[in-house]
């Protein structure tokens, strides 16, 4: 398994049970965000915002942090449309510059995201490098002896203590989604507007529901796609979690004999041929990707490996042909692909580097709440929840370790959103396995004045992947008028 892996593009955060703290740091004013293109010709702009580094002491100075904006298209602009992709520990910035969004959206609203205190671009917390993370990726996903758990336990605190060394203990202490809620009205202010609008994705809901809790009068329309339930405890995140992957994997072994091209990688079937490798990789048996150097030469596949890899492609339908050719590939004795899409799910760069994406999420998760400190819980854990969820039940128990050892312990415990002043609008998946449907009707309920707009079909959020879901926010998004209650969109419309 690999320290503070994503198992989940929404990680397991909870609001704090404080009461309704809009007066706590609330924007100061601010002077207008200078924006410069990004690059020579580019329609993106780019720039950095000085917020402080101690909400609670600003006598300790400030951190700056990397914004960019796509300037609106059409000619009656309604404001800015401020982004979280999620995480936590995705760059706010890389996902505006990649992400295509529908032309009335582009029209109506410069679209605006950043990168969150401690993530990519904005003072980052730094741990390990490449060879480190390779080695976090390919660690046991199941110890169950002595030895196993002992190894996992001494590459944890190897990696804890390498974020204490290479990042300074006053950003460590104020990296929290909090501090970041707070950046956000501070990012708010400096666009100039009165009202903040929106739009958070998988853990993006999260900070989503934190800033509607601290700043309540100051949401004009807010979109909570793919949301993160704040009211669950770690171990009921955890088999949620985990029950959710498992599901979609059975929904890819249903789906494979219906496409053409899983058929003919996986002629034997896609679930008998995903035992036989898992089952072949268990056992030790030798299994290498030849990669190039700067990506770190040859590897060998390990469980850790594999399972990250199929973790990563079960996030959406649209790779799960990816997964079928790593999976004939594997049998194949080419552990190539398997290794690229772990590398990938945990930040791969094109050079061989990685994001600071498995760092920053461990930041910010360990210090956003109270996770056990002994071995023995995680263990524990891991045995329940792999009897219900075999594939990947240890992976989810085991995911948040590094919390047992990180240097700054978080003390908030679950609580359930706080009643929203302003009508929000929630978007749950059926088939999401990383943010459960059933999370998105939870927090429907606790937000009170809010409505779910519901997506049937497989994979991670669903505003990127159905245009009745685009169609649906961008109203709401432009108008203020929510959907019909009980509305249901197709992935394919």
């Amino acid at each position: 398994m690999g320290v503070g892996l994503k198992l989940l593009a929404a990680a397991a955060v909870v609001l704090s049970g404080t009461s309704s703290t809009s007066g706590i740091g609330a924007a100061s004013p601010s002077h207008p965000i200078s924006w410069h293109a990004c690059s020579p010709g580019s329609t993106y702009l780019c720039a950095r915002l000085p917020v402080p580094l101690d909400y609670a002491d600003p006598s300790a100075g400030t951190i700056e942090l990397a914004l960019v904006e796509l300037p609106a298209t059409g000619k009656h602009v309604i404001g800015d449309l401020v982004m979280n992709p999620g995480g936590p520990g995705a760059s706010g910035i890389q996902f505006l510059e990649q992400a295509s969004f529908p032309p009335s959206l582009e029209a109506s609203f410069n679209l605006v995201s950043f990168d969150p205190r401690g993530i990519g671009a904005s003072d980052p917390v730094r741990c390990v490098g490449a060879a480190g993370i390779r080695s976090m990726v390919a660690l046991d996903p199941d110890p169950t002896t002595t030895g196993e758990i002992g190894d996992v336990v001494r590459a944890t605190q190897a990696f804890d203590h390498a974020c204490s060394a290479r990042t300074s203990g006053a950003l460590l202490h104020n990296v929290t989604t909090m501090d970041t809620a707070r950046d956000m009205d501070r990012i708010r202010a400096a666009l100039g507007q009165a009202k903040l609008d929106y739009f958070g994705f998988s853990y993006g809901t999260y900070l989503g529901e934190l800033y509607d809790q601290m700043f309540p009068s100051n949401v004009r329309a807010m979109v909570l796609d793919g949301a993160v339930d704040p009211a669950l405890s770690n171990n009921a995140v955890a088999a949620q979690q985990a029950a959710g992957f498992q599901s979609d994997l059975a929904d890819f072994f249903a789906w494979c004999p219906t496409d053409q091209s899983c058929k003919q990688e996986l002629p034997g079937g896609a679930k008998s041929s995903y035992r036989r490798l898992m089952a072949s990789i268990n056992a030790g048996h030798p299994l290498f990707a030849n990669l190039q150097p700067q990506f770190g030469g040859q590897q060998r596949v390990t469980l850790g490996v594999a399972e990250t890899a199929v973790l990563g492609s079960l996030y959406s339908d649209q790779t799960w042909g990816d997964l079928a050719q790593a999976i004939a590939q594997g049998l194949a004795g080419d552990g190539s692909l398997l290794v690229a899409l772990a590398y990938g799910y945990e930040g791969l760069q094109a050079n061989g580097s990685f994001d600071n994406s498995m760092a920053a999420n461990a930041a910010i998760n360990c210090t956003d709440r109270s996770y056990p400190t002994t071995v023995v819980t995680y263990e524990r854990l891991a045995a329940q929840l792999q009897k219900a969820y075999p594939d990947f039940g240890a992976l989810s128990a085991w995911s948040n370790i590094e919390c047992a050892y990180w240097p700054v312990q978080g003390t908030a415990g679950p609580a359930p959103a706080h009643a929203s002043q302003t009508p929000v609008l929630v978007i749950g998946s059926t088939g999401d396995p990383a943010t459960p449907y059933a999370w998105a009707q939870a927090v429907t309920r606790q937000l009170g004045d809010a409505r779910l707009l519901t997506r049937r079909g497989p994979g991670h959020t669903g505003y990127l992947y159905s245009t009745c879901v685009q169609h649906w926010a961008n109203q709401y998004l432009e108008t203020l008028r929510l959907p019909p209650k009980g509305t249901i969109c197709s992935s394919s419309s």
